[in-house]
């Protein structure tokens, strides 16, 4: 019997040139797509902010000075170059002085944003300032005249990050430190050699409010001065700089993921000194304050670059620093979603449901930012616990459930809730099997609340302020 030859398969073919051309356009015009919505997104805030710093911002009320001044019975605008206002009593006599730091030093940031702070001194004397650190056995001299000195201080806006600036009003060091100073003292003042170096857990904040201030006085007498700091390096910007230096040299050099010691190693030092020692993390609340009153790369040169570089890097290089090697709690979960001898697997219907979790707390916080509603954004994720001493209960509870939960289900919280993740992960591509999904979707609806809340602002807080009266909207 013969044998029935077979014809060989037919190769494959190739795909064409078009086709792969194609596929590098999508790709292009995808992360372009994803690029333009992110500025969007922070260009439509901080216009936003900036219209109601501008035209929504409020003048120092009489109440406010009662606060410092009893008799205060009514304020009397000064058109003169210090544009404060003077307090004056019930028989129209010059009784103090008030001024605020706003909107002349908006563009000095704390931590996360500037600080609007009242000022209020007292009548003329010939007291003495006090005595300067810098040499505390000089004898106290009365000024050549009569000048007014502080009477106290009061925060009263703040685009900073809640907590810290509630520990700044909180010590009554920095709020005491005021007091007594005339005009020139505080213009004159070097914060160095008064020994002041802001509030513990709220440095930024609080030297940013000491900056705002010092600046408000030199521009009434300059009326020209810039309101930029000069550019200062602490031991937590170099840390997280050599952090970031290390995380870029593993996420692009292959190989070190099979040696287990190093790879070990690496994963203790980035939750033990990224997290708890240096604790520049990045966080909604710190995106949010960037986004709304610009970037604070003066005060945080470190923290800035990280940001920068966490989102550059995966925008053009489908690689992710952060997200994989620098982020202390990312570190935590990988250690345990590696040791753990537990798995509970999610279904993928669950899965999918779960990952849309981090986009609603996104959109939740992009809500109460634009509507400037009252929300702690630190209590949106864990990162706070890693400074536990100084750390609300929510965050350290989500802190411990987050870990808890990834010792059964792995890397659950990076997948299924952190809002900070999503962003990252927003802007990274995925080369050639990148697709418009539900993240796109996501950042799409995103954009469209935030400019829906922003154009509807003055009727949205017009109906949170009389309900009755507007009815439903």
């Amino acid at each position: 019997m013969a044998e029935t030859r077979q014809s060989p398969a037919p190769t494959p073919a190739k795909r064409p040139r078009q086709s792969r051309r194609w596929v590098a356009t999508k790709c292009f015009l995808l992360q372009l797509y994803r690029l333009s919505i992110l500025c969007l997104l922070v260009l439509l805030t901080r216009e936003h902010f900036e219209r109601l710093r501008i035209l929504g911002d409020a003048p120092v009320e009489l109440e406010e000075v009662e606060a410092f001044l009893p008799e205060a019975a009514r304020l009397q605008i000064d058109a003169g170059p210090r544009a404060g206002q003077f307090v004056l009593d019930e028989q129209g006599n010059d009784i103090g002085y008030a001024i605020r730091t706003s909107p002349q030093s908006e563009d000095i940031i704390g931590y996360a944003g500037p600080t609007d702070t009242l000022l209020v001194f007292g009548p003329p004397d010939e007291e003495p300032n006090p005595v300067s650190l810098a040499d505390p056995q000089a004898k106290p001299k009365p000024p050549a005249e009569p000048s007014r000195k502080v009477l106290g201080i009061k925060i009263r806006k703040s685009w900073d990050t809640t907590r810290h600036i509630q520990w700044v009003r909180d010590d009554a060091y920095f709020m005491q430190f005021w007091k007594g100073r005339d005009w020139d003292n505080l213009a004159r003042i070097d914060y160095y050699d008064e020994y002041m170096e802001g509030v513990s857990g709220a440095t930024l904040s609080s030297m940013g409010i000491a900056r705002s201030i010092q600046h408000r006085i030199r521009w009434a007498d300059t009326e020209n001065l810039p309101a930029t700091p000069n550019v200062t390096f602490a031991a937590a910007d170099i840390g997280i700089l050599i952090a970031l230096v290390v995380g870029l040299i593993v996420t692009f050099r292959g190989g070190w993921k099979r040696n287990k010691k190093f790879w070990t190693a690496l994963k203790i030092a980035a939750f033990v000194y990224v997290g708890f020692l240096n604790g520049s993390l990045i966080a909604i609340s710190v995106l949010a304050g960037y986004t709304a009153n610009g970037i604070a790369w003066q005060v945080a040169p470190g923290l800035v670059s990280l940001v920068l570089v966490s989102l550059v890097v995966p925008w053009s290089t489908r690689r992710q620093p952060y997200c994989n090697h620098i982020c202390p709690h990312g570190a935590a979960q990988q250690l345990l979603s590696r040791y753990s001898p537990f798995r509970i697997k999610v279904s993928k219907s669950v899965a999918d449901g779960l990952r849309w979790t981090p986009w609603l707390l996104l959109l939740t916080a992009a809500g109460f930012l634009v509507l400037e509603l009252p929300l702690n954004f630190s209590h949106l994720e864990p990162f706070d616990a890693y400074l536990f001493w100084q750390s609300d209960w929510i965050p350290i509870g989500l802190f411990v459930g987050s870990l808890l939960i990834s010792v059964f289900v792995p890397m659950a919280y990076c997948k299924y809730g952190c809002p900070t993740g999503a962003v990252l992960e927003y802007v990274r591509s995925h080369g050639r099997a990148d697709t418009f999904g539900r993240r796109d979707i996501a950042a799409g609806v995103l954009l469209v609340v935030t400019f829906l809340l922003i154009t509807q602002y003055d009727v949205i807080h017009a109906w949170i302020r009389h309900p009755l009266v507007y009815g439903p909207m």
